[in-house]
């Protein structure tokens, strides 16, 4: 998945300072318009991105379900959250790209 080699790319990054960053992902159809990206599957996925912290990455469940039950793949921390913006709560899990995740 392209989100783990991003964490794992920056980790092995030797220059100062150290970027980190937080990702967060979400499934489903996306209204673009010239070079812009919008809609509340956008907005889904920057409040999924807002809840993790420096070097994490954490998916909604419509991306857990689309990943289905590929073992290459590792999801910890599952919890039901409100997001700003979005009605009733919201299930995100955090993936895992270290060993020590």
């Amino acid at each position: 998945m392209t989100a783990q080699n991003i964490q794992q790319a920056n980790t092995a990054e030797t220059t100062e300072p150290k970027l980190q960053i937080r990702i967060g992902m979400h499934t489903g159809e996306v209204i673009t318009s010239d070079a812009d990206h919008f809609g509340t599957v956008v907005n889904k996925a920057a409040r999924v991105a807002a809840l993790a912290s420096p070097n994490e990455i954490f998916v909604s469940d419509a991306t857990q379900i689309m990943i289905g039950g590929s073992t290459d793949f590792h999801f910890t921390d599952q919890m039901s959250v409100p997001l700003k913006g979005l009605e009733g709560d919201h299930s995100i899990s955090k993936l895992s790209w270290r060993s020590d995740d």
